[in-house]
């Protein structure tokens, strides 16, 4: 599965009517995230989705972790940390992309007054430079466009587990306090109801002529919304998908 192409292209899709260098607002976030580095200890992250690039502060939380500070210092050429991603467990890996996704699609529903409240928090485990995984909370915060609706930069903060989460994943609005657990059963569909229906029966072993006959459609119907299925959940097969759309409870 490649969640980072989905995301890739959502974000490719958002109007780009404003200029590309806005070097005044991306000084003031890159001096946002080294006072998090400073105060929080954190390792922070501030991504420019409009150039590709990202600039990388390390807090004093980095030392306990296992990553090249060399290569994942100052500007990279990506809005992609890898040298942070090596450290995190890849199973949690995997999770932390697919509920990116969903914060993604989350936020676009809302209003544009609520959009940029939101904060995604995480729990993931880093490995440390002994060889041990920690608790770390992971915070991902969308900052708009001059636009005021489309996501400008991204803000990834990595530290200690300073806060018990209801959930592994859940969205903190930060103007009220309010969480969700961030699923599809919140409002976040990435399947249609009649996908869901097709990969539901497909988890409980009907092919697709058993499928075609439940739902009164025809095969080739099956056939296309196995495919989308496949392209949305970012997989390379059926089986794949059903596991994703386990452990993200669309089925």
């Amino acid at each position: 599965m490649n969640i980072r192409e989905e995301l890739n292209r959502e974000f490719s899709k958002q109007p780009h009517d404003i200029a590309t260098a806005d070097t005044a607002a991306l000084e003031r976030y890159i001096l946002i995230a080294e006072g998090y580095a400073e105060i929080e200890h954190v390792m922070a992250v501030v991504s420019d989705l409009r150039t590709d690039k990202s600039y990388v502060v390390h807090g004093r939380f980095s030392d306990i972790v296992d990553i090249d500070r060399q290569k994942c210092s100052g500007w990279i050429p990506s809005i992609w940390e890898d040298d942070i991603f090596k450290a995190v467990n890849p199973d949690d890996l995997e999770m932390k992309m697919l509920h990116e996704l969903l914060f993604f699609h989350y936020i676009s529903r809302l209003s544009k007054s609520r959009r940029f409240n939101q904060c995604l928090m995480q729990r993931l485990r880093m490995r440390t430079l002994n060889g041990e995984w920690v608790e770390t909370l992971h915070r991902l915060y969308y900052i708009p466009a001059p636009d005021g609706k489309t996501i400008r930069f991204a803000l990834c903060l990595y530290g200690a587990m300073t806060t018990n989460l209801k959930a592994d994943t859940i969205v903190m609005d930060t103007m009220t306090g309010q969480t969700t657990e961030l699923n599809p059963s919140a409002g976040i569909k990435i399947l249609s109801p009649q996908e869901t229906s097709v990969l539901r029966l497909i988890d409980e072993g009907y092919r697709s002529k058993g499928i075609a006959d439940i739902l009164g459609i025809s095969l080739h119907t099956v056939s296309r919304h196995r495919q989308n299925i496949i392209a949305k959940l970012k997989v390379r097969n059926s089986l794949q998908a059903c596991k994703i759309a386990r452990s993200l409870s669309i089925i």
